[in-house]
Formats: C-alpha cells, sequence, structure tokens
C-alpha cells in the first residue's frame, strides 16, 4: 500500500524473487447482472467461468533460479532473516529447489458478486504445475492475494504485479495458484473497491470457483485435489486475506470440497483505517492523499445506495481529482497531482482540501452517524473470532511505518480473548519497513505452507 513498495519491488528484483477503493451508481462503468447467487441450470452467476486463456509457460529453470538467488546470502543484504532463519528456511530452499515443475498460467475471466447485489466481470491468473509425463498432479489450492497497486495492467491477469515470481514459484513447487485482480482492475472497470472486504473475499473465492471449474471441465485426467486449501496475503492483500477467511468460516460464499489448511494475514490493515485515513498523527496532513481518495471511491463503489463520494469529497476534488484515477498513474503521480489540484506541495495536503467540512466535523463528533466510517467499523477484521478449526499465522513487523503492528497485535489479542481455542499465532516480523517485511513474510508465509503440507 505505499512508496515504500517500490523500493520493496527494486529489493525483491535484486533477489530475483521477482525475476524478472467513482462515485454514485450511475457514475460506475461495469458489467452487472441481478441474478441468483449460484450457477444452476445454466443460469449465469458468481463465480461462473467466462473464459480461460493459457499464456507463456513458464519453465522449471525460472523458479528455480528464483529459489537459487533468493539465498540467505543474498536476502541477509535486503531483509532481516533471523524469522525465515528460526523456520528453517535455507534447508527448505535447499531442498526444495530440486524436482521444481514447469508452470503453465492461465488467464481467467470470470462473474465475481458484488456487495449491494449483482455481478461483475473480473479477472486473474492461475497458476498449475505440469505434470510429468505421464503422471498426473493432485492439488492444494493457494489463494494469493497481491498487495496494494494504482496501475490498472500491473496485476496478475496482465503478468504484472511484484509478487508474481512467488506465485510461479508456488506453482512450480506443486500447488494450483489463484491470483484475483480484485474489483475495477484487469477486466473489472471503473474505481477499485479498494480495501472492501467483502468485495476482496468475492475476488477471491468467486475466481477460485471460476479456476475449479477450469481444472473440471476437460482437465481431470491430469489434476485432481487434495481438498484442502491455504489463503495469503499481504498489506492490502492481508486485509483481502482475513476477509476471504471470514467468508470461509460463515459460509457466505461457499467452496464446496475444500477446507481450509492455513490462512496467512501479513502485514494488513485490520481496522480497516477508519475514519480520515492516512493523516499524520497528531495532524491534519494526509501523508497519502492517493489513498485516501481511493478509499472513499472504492467503498462508494461497492455500497452505492449507502455512501455517496459527494458526501465525502469537496466539489472539486471530485471535478478534478477522482477523474486522474484512471488505472494508468502510479502512486507518486498521483499524490504529486492531487497536491497540484489542490494547491498545495506534495507534503502539504490537508484533510479538508479533500474532505467536505460537514463530513471531518461528523467524523468529529458523531462518527456513527458517517456511513462510510459506520461500514468501515462494521467490516474491520481486528474485531473478527475465527472458528478454533481455522489455523491461521498473523504476522506484520513492529517497526511497520506504514500499517502499525497493533493492527495484528490487537487482532491476535481479540481472537485469542474471544476464543482461547483458536489456533492463531502473531508472527513478529523482523525486517525494518513494510515493504521488507512483504518480502519476508510472503516467504514465511511459503514455507509454512509448504511444511504444513508434507506432513498430511
Amino acid at each position: 500500500m505505499i512508496r515504500e513498495f517500490q523500493r520493496a519491488a527494486a529489493i525483491a528484483t535484486l533477489v530475483s524473487v521477482l525475476v524478472s477503493c467513482a462515485s454514485e451508481r450511475g457514475a460506475v462503468i461495469r458489467e452487472v447482472m441481478e441474478t441468483t447467487e449460484s450457477s444452476v441450470d445454466g443460469v449465469i452467476a458468481a463465480g461462473t467461468l467466462l473464459t480461460a486463456t493459457e499464456v507463456k509457460r513458464i519453465p522449471a529453470r525460472k523458479p528455480r533460479a528464483m529459489l537459487a538467488i533468493a539465498s540467505p546470502l543474498v536476502l541477509d543484504r535486503a531483509i532481516d532473516m533471523s524469522v525465515l532463519e528460526g523456520i528453517g528456511y535455507a534447508g527448505w530452499r535447499d531442498e526444495r529447489g530440486d524436482g521444481l515443475h514447469d508452470v503453465k498460467r492461465i488467464r481467467i475471466s470470470f462473474l465475481a458478486r458484488l456487495p449491494e447485489g449483482g455481478l461483475d466481470r473480473q479477472s486473474g491468473m492461475l497458476f498449475l504445475p505440469v505434470p510429468r509425463s505421464g503422471e498426473s498432479a493432485k492439488l492444494t489450492w493457494i489463494v494469493f492475494l497481491r498487495w496494494t497497486e494504482h496501475l490498472r495492467d500491473e496485476v496478475p491477469s496482465r503478468e504484472g504485479g511484484s509478487e508474481r515470481s512467488l506465485m510461479e514459484a508456488a506453482a512450480a513447487l506443486g500447488y494450483a495458484v489463484w491470483a484475483p485482480d480484485y474489483a475495477g482492475a484487469g477486466d473489472s472497470a471503473g474505481a477499485q473497491e479498494y480495501c472492501v472486504p467483502e468485495s476482496m473475499a468475492a475476488s477471491a473465492l468467486d475466481g477460485l470457483a471460476a479456476a475449479r471449474s477450469y481444472l473440471a471441465d476437460g482437465h481431470r485426467s491430469r489434476y485432481a485435489e487434495t481438498g484442502r486449501l491455504a489463503v495469503l496475503g499481504y498489506s492490502q492483500g492481508g486485509l483481502a486475506a482475513m476477509s476471504t477467511l471470514r467468508a470461509l468460516s460463515d459460509g457466505s460464499i461457499p467452496v464446496p470440497g475444500l477446507r481450509l489448511a492455513a490462512g496467512y494475514a501479513l502485514g494488513a490493515p485490520l481496522d480497516l483505517l477508519i475514519g480520515v485515513p492516512f493523516r499524520e498523527e497528531g495532524g491534519s496532513v494526509v501523508a497519502r492523499p492517493d489513498y485516501s481518495v481511493l478509499l472513499a471511491m472504492g467503498w462508494a463503489r461497492a455500497y452505492p445506495d449507502s455512501i455517496k463520494l459527494e458526501e465525502i469529497l469537496l466539489p472539486g476534488v471530485i471535478a478534478n481529482v477522482v477523474p486522474l484515477f484512471d488505472g494508468l498513474r502510479d502512486g507518486d503521480e498521483l499524490c504529486k497531482l492531487i497536491a497540484e489540484a489542490v494547491g498545495k506541495k506534495t507534503d502539504e495536503v490537508l484533510d479538508a482540501d479533500l474532505y467536505r467540512p460537514e463530513y471531518l466535523s461528523a467524523l468529529g463528533t458523531a462518527p456513527d452517524t458517517v456511513p462510510l466510517y459506520a461500514a468501515q467499523d462494521e467490516y474491520r477484521l481486528d474485531r473478527w473470532t475465527p472458528p478454533a478449526d481455522y489455523p491461521i499465522v498473523i504476522a506484520a513487523s513492529p517497526d511497520d511505518e506504514i500499517v502499525p503492528f497493533g493492527n495484528s497485535a490487537g487482532a491476535y489479542g481479540w481472537i485469542k480473548e474471544k476464543n482461547p481455542a483458536a489456533d492463531v499465532s502473531l508472527v513478529r516480523l523482523a525486517s525494518d519497513s513494510h515493504g521488507r517485511a512483504g518480502l519476508e513474510g510472503l516467504l514465511y508465509a511459503l514455507v509454512d505452507i509448504d511444511k504444513r503440507e508434507r506432513e498430511e
């Protein structure tokens, strides 16, 4: 979620781990069809597979090279390795670097449910190990949820995003990896439904249903399922992971035939940054106006009947800033252009430059009367209690400068207080920034998933 991610991408490239939230209902351009929740007797519904297109095959040597270069010797120059060393990363990497599979990538287009009803055409990428000659593969599923990206095409289905090589590596290890783009990216038109839990869970699980349809339709001879499922993500992806876990546990989006093996909410903003997000502590300066505006846009797109952009943002911001979010500008450019639009320097944008005074006043005096605040407060995931049979790892860095560690520690404390029998652990990542901890956390999750799988 941040400028630090650009540094993280550079780090990830260095180690070759990377080799290689619109306004009212009428203003959102999207494909919406009112229909039933499941596909019955040919009815088009959430989880329907629309298209599946195989794209470039990845030879095993690429993920093998990634794991080889992502050695403790190289990684130690970029991230603190102590936590990874504690779970035996080096030995795991050396052992699992051999016997990797080629990976085929399938671009998936599918229908996902929208929070206030209807369907949205969305997309993502399915990564599959290629079985060796004469063999078939029995697959455990990994839902891999990406962090924040402004650029529409820097997403899995467009072969972009700085986590892609880790997705490929997971598939090369023998897993079926589903990576959705989210609403408002890839094939999905309109504003990103940024950090909207219901929306991200639908992208994850309706997309998973479509990916499973692909395997079931003409690929049974080469692929079968173990019945196990892992869910992971970092930053916005960590919030998406926790929202997906909740949807799994309450059955709001069914996944017949699969059970949760483990879930990983990494560096996640589980309190949803309610109120005026990204405001600097003790002041009214908005450190990340791009994410502040996107959050309002995304929630207004997701809940157009209750959340109105014109009740949140100033008219000038709606006229001059909202159109900038066209998926063609990165965060740095957006921050610069937003500052110019409100007549400020990039580090001097105030909450009063973006938000209506009535909105700011209501937040200070009666926040529960503000629809955006009330919705985010209802869905905050640091107050969700998973069932005892859901193994969940919450991980974050105490030195995270973007998403406070209290998000993760608070969620862990809440869960253990409400359900002492919950299978939840809190991992303190050792790296000294949000971006570096992203690489560390994702590697931790990959190793932990694989170790759990091999114990089955």
